[in-house]
């Protein structure tokens, strides 16, 4: 046997030897202890259900915004001559804004107050040659006459040869003449309401013109449309503005609103409020809280995804308290709903996914409760889930851990919410309180204390 391993090579008795103590140790190594399996199940808050008639809040985030917001823009070619005051500054009504140089605007009043003169004239002119006129015809219609007669006498004499043809010629040029001239004056009178109609709409062209040229000159001074605040300034002090351009922007910050989108599944019962008109909304601004009333809803829902805007308005009190310019400012409402029957509230972490509760049995396992979301109730910075749970009728123990393995029929620990409802002892909480990992396994990886 030794000559045997004499030929084996010293590689292949190195691997062999190898192999025999693994399996010599694999054989003779010593057992492990072993320990009873536990069964620990998973630690769990619960609070009693206690369904009772609440009002359902929601929270909207809007922007404050002024139904009246005005871009003041020029109207005349002029320099602005100086700006009192500035982007940030409050102004009352009729306050200038802007003051522009009113040299040219003065010189088209006066051009237009010489149309205007002129115009008046001619219209007098007219009356009085129609006045003229009037007197004239008479004459003209006499010498038309005497024309005609002296005609008549030299054809007569002319034809018994006693006068000369020439004579009779400028008898029938004299009668002419005076039938043209007669013809001419009957034209001038005759036409008389027709010149005076033009007369005096060039007259009113005139006058207008007049009112405009004033209206101008008064738009060379640039006043506060009503009390607001300035917004922007687009112009300085020598800068040349024609019509159209921009001036100045300002927001009436005393007819202040909130627009924030109401979401669909919320819109009948705001609608149904906002008709019996017992909607209550607030907002926090700085510190202080403001009320807010909601006054209407937009009639336009075309930018509107899953909603439709709310326009929410500033009582008289709380607008003292409001900053003077807010305009764009975000803000966070709380709309309280008119009140529901039969809403449990229920912290957030009870509901799993969007429409289930769990409800743990007098055996300690879990069973599924069908729910959904009606709204929120905040007080303060704590805010609860007002839930429709239709199969609870109040006592029964729901849970309040967010429970990621939650199936129906799962045992669990349960366990009340401190100072809750369910929480009827101090035993109980020494109870939990003295639970440890090696008790309790599953205690920090299931968030035993959802509060």
């Amino acid at each position: 046997m030794r000559d045997r391993l004499k030929h084996i090579p010293p590689v292949a008795r190195v691997i062999l030897g190898t192999v025999l103590a693994i399996i010599l140790l694999a054989t003779f190594k010593p057992s492990a202890p072993t320990r009873d399996i536990v069964d620990n199940h998973a630690r769990v808050r619960f609070v009693l259900a206690d369904p009772q008639a609440r009002s359902p809040q929601i929270q909207l985030f809007g922007r404050v915004q002024s139904p009246r917001a005005a871009g003041l823009t020029a109207v005349v070619t002029a320099n602005v001559d100086s700006i009192p005051v500035r982007a940030g500054n409050r102004v009352s009504e009729g306050q200038l804004l802007i003051q522009l140089d009113d040299t040219e605007a003065a010189l088209a009043r006066d051009r237009a107050k010489a149309t205007r003169d002129e115009a008046a004239a001619q219209l007098e002119t007219t009356r009085l040659r129609y006045q003229s006129d009037k007197k004239n015809l008479a004459l003209e219609k006499k010498l038309a006459q005497l024309s005609a007669d002296n005609l008549e006498r030299i054809q007569s004499l002319r034809e018994r040869k006693l006068v000369a043809q020439t004579q009779l010629d400028e008898a029938e040029q004299a009668q002419a003449r005076a039938d043209l001239s007669l013809s001419q004056r009957q034209l001038s009178v005759s036409d008389f309401r027709n010149e005076l109609a033009r007369m005096e709409a060039r007259l009113a062209s005139a006058e207008a013109q007049l009112e405009q040229a004033k209206i101008d000159l008064a738009r060379t001074t640039v006043n506060a449309p009503f009390d607001g605040t300035i917004t922007q300034v687009s112009v300085a002090p020598g800068e040349r503005v024609r019509p159209g351009e921009p001036l100045i922007d300002l927001f009436a910050d005393t007819e202040l609103e909130v627009r924030a989108q109401i979401p669909d599944r919320y819109l009948p019962a705001v609608r149904q409020g906002l008709i019996a008109g017992d909607l209550a909304a607030s907002t926090q601004l700085e510190g202080h809280t403001l009320p807010l009333k909601l006054k209407r809803l937009a009639g336009d829902a075309a930018d509107a995804r899953g909603g439709i805007d709310g326009l929410f308005a500033f009582s008289h009190d709380s607008v003292k308290g409001a900053p003077t310019a807010a305009l764009g400012r975000p803000l966070t409402i709380t709309l309280t709903l008119p009140a529901q029957p039969q809403l449990l509230a229920l912290p957030a972490t009870a509901l799993h996914g969007l429409n289930r509760l769990y409800r743990i049995d007098a055996e300690d396992h879990l069973q599924r409760v069908d729910a959904h979301i009606v709204g929120e109730a905040i007080d303060g910075d704590q805010s609860l889930l007002l839930l429709r749970a239709d199969s609870l009728t109040g006592g029964e123990r729901i849970m309040t851990t967010q429970l990621p393995q939650a199936i129906v029929g799962l045992p669990v620990d349960p366990q009340p919410v401190p100072g809750s409802n369910a929480d009827t002892g101090t035993e109980t909480e020494s109870k939990t309180e003295n639970a440890t990992p090696e008790t309790n396994p599953h205690a920090d990886n299931q968030g035993g204390d959802s509060e």
